[in-house]
């Protein structure tokens, strides 16, 4: 059976006087991301009831279309700013394949 689009959902916990840099980040890494050979679709989604928490909802082609977006320079830099104390825990990451 042909795998249909490679889907991975993040969710970043935030301390709540991070919001902005948060903003700024998602800012900066999504542009380039969309621009991605692979990509899909890239989507932001901020918690309603939680405005800390944040949603990374992605698309890709495939695991490998994935794997080269892990390792390109802008998502680099926004894992070692979200590293650099904006994270109350640890992001949680789940892949997925559509059916």
């Amino acid at each position: 059976m042909a795998q249909n689009a490679y889907t991975v959902t993040a969710v970043f916990k935030i301390h709540p006087d991070a919001e902005e840099k948060m903003k700024q980040l998602i800012a900066d890494v999504t542009v380039p991301s969309l621009d991605e050979d692979g990509c899909i679709f890239y989507h932001w989604s901020q918690g309603k009831d939680d405005p800390s928490c944040f949603l990374l909802y992605m698309n890709w082609r495939d695991s490998e279309s994935f794997d080269a977006h892990v390792k390109s320079p802008h998502v680099k830099k926004a894992e070692a700013l979200l590293n650099q104390g904006l994270l109350t825990e640890p992001s949680e990451e789940l892949h997925w394949y559509r059916l």
